[in-house]
């Protein structure tokens, strides 16, 4: 037992002395000095402030819409298997998908376009349906329990171009 404790002990001392010795050596090493030409430094600022600026010129174009609406917003399922009524197929022959598409009215929403839902992100307008008149639209969701908690709700729209 004797031997055990004198080898944790001298194992702890050990370490003790190593962390010392580096701690000693991070102390006594001198700092780098870095010498950056102020004119290198002044391009890098021109380089960076144009890239900003083009990043908000892009920004704006991407952000250009043809307008804010407020519509009804609901929710189905792509495919409904109790009731049978959807095919997955949507009405312009793409696959729907849960949380992308939504089925818009033609007339208020040109169809293949995208729009920003208000805390809901962004969604393509790829559907239509029978009951989607007006400033409405129907979210696609992936399960029965999702479209009935989400309800009816009034929601803020961005159309983008």
């Amino acid at each position: 037992m004797k031997i055990k404790k004198k080898r944790i002990t001298g194992i702890i001392a050990l370490m003790i002395l190593t962390l010392f010795f580096f701690a000693y050596q991070d102390v006594h090493e001198s700092t780098p000095q870095i010498n950056f030409p102020k004119d290198k430094l002044l391009e890098t600022v021109d380089s960076l402030q144009e890239e900003l600026t083009a990043y908000k010129e892009r920004e704006l174009i991407f952000l250009r819409h043809i307008g804010h609406e407020e519509c009804i917003a609901t929710a189905y399922l792509p495919i409904d298997s109790i009731e049978g009524r959807h095919s997955g197929i949507s009405a312009i022959g793409t696959v729907t998908k849960s949380y992308v598409t939504v089925a818009v009215d033609p007339k208020v929403v040109p169809i293949n376009s995208w729009i920003w839902i208000e805390g809901l992100g962004w969604w393509k307008a790829e559907d239509t349906g029978n009951a989607i008149r007006g400033k409405k639209i129907d979210l696609c969701v992936s399960t029965r329990e999702e479209a009935m908690e989400f309800g009816v709700r009034k929601m803020k729209i961005k159309i983008l171009k």
